[in-house]
């Protein structure tokens, strides 16, 4: 069957995307200062650390050049070739925090993900526990549909998607 013509650009779009990710940044040429020596003079790196502090984690440290393929788990890759080709356009320390930029904000999504399911799944479960409450009287009944109302805005609430803006951390020209 042939395709739509929304589906060959689907495709299309999947294949630039899939190659810009073998592409290494733009700026990479440019860069004359490795990234750890720059953080060492940057005093916003302290809010990076606090936001991790404040989550009870360690904040990531960068006191050499090495790349991500150097600090990633050996339990992610089945071989080393797997751990190259899954950083190949990420270098040096620039390239290890591009590269965790990506991974909290898939982290971030994932997360966002599990607790909206969880509240939603719960505001659910209330409303059906007052759809099988005890109604005959009239003022419970009031209290029931009002409580009943409350939590479909909730559920409405949750529906809804959160968008925030970040400067551009990789640059890829195809």
């Amino acid at each position: 069957m042939a395709l739509s013509a929304k589906e060959r650009k689907q495709k299309q779009l999947e294949r630039e995307q899939q190659a810009s990710n073998k592409t290494p940044d733009a700026t990479y040429p440019y860069l004359e200062t490795p990234f750890f020596e720059h953080l060492e003079d940057d005093g916003n790196w302290s809010s990076v650390e606090l936001c991790f502090d404040l989550m009870g984690l360690d904040p990531p440290i960068f006191e050499d050049d090495r790349g991500p393929e150097d600090v990633a788990s050996d339990d992610c890759f089945s071989t080393d070739e797997d751990r190259v080709e899954a950083f190949k356009s990420s270098a040096n320390s620039i390239g290890r925090a591009e590269v965790m930029v990506d991974l909290l904000l898939d982290a971030a999504v994932e997360l966002s993900d599990i607790i909206n399911k969880f509240k939603s799944a719960e505001l659910q479960r209330r409303r059906d526990e007052l759809a099988q409450s005890d109604m005959s009287n009239p003022d419970e009944r009031s209290n029931a549909l009002e409580s009943s109302a409350q939590l479909a805005k909730l559920q409405d609430e949750l529906k809804k998607n959160v968008r925030r803006t970040f400067p551009t951390w990789r640059v890829k020209v195809l």
